[in-house]
């Protein structure tokens, strides 16, 4: 008989098996709370993130688009001897400088 009687076996429970191993420390409740906060945090940054670049492609997509159709409605109305300069093309002179704009802000906020 090599083993020690006192000492608790392989997959015993009770008061003996405790005894021998060592009691894991309790975790401090606020750093739990600080770590939470921070996994959290960084969860609703990430989101935040994909969310903002969401956004603006679909704003460069909407602006480009409405740019497109304003320029061939301007050039469309001086074809045709029209007004082409304040309805058509000041809308696209605004959606153009608002896609500029927007693109330049993006890539500023990327570097």
């Amino acid at each position: 008989m090599t083993e020690d009687p006192d000492e608790p076996l392989e997959g015993d429970i009770g008061p003996a098996a405790r005894a021998v191993r060592p009691a894991e420390p309790e975790p401090d409740p606020a750093d739990e709370m600080r770590r939470y906060a921070a996994e959290r945090e960084e969860r609703r940054r990430r989101t935040n993130a994909v969310s903002g670049r969401v956004a603006a492609v679909l704003g460069a997509a909407l602006l480009a688009f409405l740019t497109y159709d304003a320029v061939r409605a301007a050039v469309d109305d001086h074809a045709h001897g029209r007004d082409w300069i304040y309805p058509p093309g000041v809308v696209a002179a605004v959606c153009g400088v608002m896609l500029v704009a927007l693109l330049t802000w993006v890539v500023h906020r990327t570097k």
